[in-house]
């Protein structure tokens, strides 16, 4: 069975964003209209969230469902697994993941801010959400040590439900906000000054996401997406040596190791040792964060490789090195 194999797009650069935050301040939510906006879900798929969501009497979590994907996320409208997605603006081309925000799917996250270069920390300005987020037992706090520590170093402060009752697009509450965060993540997470960026949106409405709402004429800066498409990522060597840590594996009519190429380029048909243990194989198959088959892969993207002459899969494990 011959795949088609796509061309790679060479137009936009690949970089990887997380969204990060405390459990119900909206990640999902905005990362679903951030895929609708782009126009990277179709009408028809969202008519069937919405009545999905119906069903469920939970008609405001329509959006979240693009990227809780399985049933048990839907009815209790919490994002269990990391989602994936695809994000393009006209400059880059993002893998987006959605980490969940529950203290108990900690190593989840961690995985999802591993692969990321930008990571996007979601505040809820609802009175009580963004206390309790960020107070000793909030994830808001641990989120952002954790992706620092990972090694993100841009990152976008997204103050969500700005429409919210209680708030009202307040610019007392959104500079109450800034002013409890900033400290911290400058002083005890180690980020610098000209790498945050803040911005306040509404991800249910849609507000400063793609347009700039008049609700707020108070917030001068651009709508999120410009302020993603302008995020500076690090530059990488496409002829450097190969690098790709392997963050996971499974078994798919021969062993398939997911991952993101950090330096070099990998190619189809390139034999390559997958170290410490100087395990030999050849790349059969590249999928890029759409599955689609592509020839080669430069650096930034998150791939899939599927390799041969490996017959057990336990060779391989998270955290090795092609």
């Amino acid at each position: 069975l011959e795949e088609t194999v796509v061309e790679v797009d060479e137009t936009r650069q690949p970089s990887s964003l997380v969204f990060i935050g405390h459990v119900d301040v909206g990640k999902s939510t905005i990362c679903g209209n951030l895929m609708f906006m782009s126009g990277m879900v179709d009408e028809r798929t969202i008519e069937k969230f919405k009545q999905e969501a119906k069903e469920k009497n939970r008609d405001s979590w329509w959006l979240a469902y693009v990227m809780d994907i399985n049933d048990d996320e839907k009815s209790k409208g919490k994002t269990v697994e990391v989602g994936r997605a695809t994000l393009e603006t006209p400059t880059k081309r993002y893998t987006v993941f959605d980490a969940p925000g529950h203290k108990n799917y900690v190593p989840d996250m961690i995985m999802g801010a591993a692969m990321a270069d930008v990571a996007a920390l979601v505040i809820s300005a609802r009175k009580g959400e963004y206390e309790s987020g960020f107070e000793r037992d909030g994830q808001t706090r641990e989120h952002a040590q954790l992706a620092r520590s990972l090694g993100v170093h841009k990152l976008v402060v997204i103050v969500n439900k700005m429409d919210e009752e209680s708030v009202g697009w307040s610019q007392d509450r959104y500079n109450e906000i800034i002013n409890g965060v900033t400290p911290f993540l400058k002083d005890q997470c180690g980020y610098k000054e000209e790498d945050i960026t803040y911005v306040p949106i509404s991800g249910l409405t849609g507000e400063n996401i793609e347009k700039l709402s008049n609700k707020c004429p108070w917030y001068t800066g651009p709508p999120l997406l410009d302020i993603l498409d302008g995020v500076e990522v690090p530059n990488r060597d496409p002829d450097g040596p190969l690098r790709v840590p392997i963050l996971d594996k499974m078994k798919d009519r021969g062993v398939v190791a997911f991952g993101k190429v950090e330096s070099g380029t990998i190619k189809i048909g390139s034999k390559l040792s997958i170290m410490p243990n100087n395990i030999k194989c050849q790349v059969t198959g590249l999928y890029n964060c759409k599955l689609e088959l592509v020839k080669y892969a430069c650096p930034g993207e998150n791939i899939q490789v599927k390799v041969r002459m490996i017959d057990d899969e336990n060779l391989i494990n998270k955290g090795d090195v092609f």
